[in-house]
């Protein structure tokens, strides 16, 4: 009875020593997003407005709501074979011009523009 109770205190100190910590374990990953190329990404949406706009882009499955004030340009998490949706609208009802375009390897590919005061620009895109 002596050896069995040895053995179990033996291999339970061997198999909690042996076991990796919590912090051994833990894996963090940060992305920063330098990781972002061209290459990779190579779709881009450029809102040229000096007012308020609201926009979802990207993917048709998997679209992206930003908004914002001014002029922006937005790197699309799309690939060069995926479709892509653009679906933007002035925000401030103000009478210049909206205009969204979208880039392709930092060609245009396919644009419009309004002037009315809800405007709302609507880019469907398959390469």
């Amino acid at each position: 009875m002596g050896i069995i109770i040895i053995a179990l205190l033996l291999f339970s100190f061997i198999y909690n020593n042996t076991q990796p910590s919590d912090n051994e374990t833990l894996n963090v990953i940060t992305d920063d997003g330098s990781v972002h190329k061209t290459a990779s990404y190579p779709y881009e949406a450029v809102i040229l407005y000096e007012g308020s706009w609201y926009a979802e882009m990207g993917n048709p499955n998997y679209l992206v709501k930003e908004s914002g004030y001014g002029p922006e340009t937005f790197t699309l998490d799309c690939a060069a074979w995926d479709r892509v949706a653009i679906d933007a609208q002035k925000y401030d009802y103000g009478e210049g011009e909206f205009k969204v375009q979208l880039l392709r390897n930092g060609e245009v590919v396919a644009e419009n523009s309004t002037t009315n005061v809800t405007g709302r620009i609507v880019i469907n895109y398959n390469y």
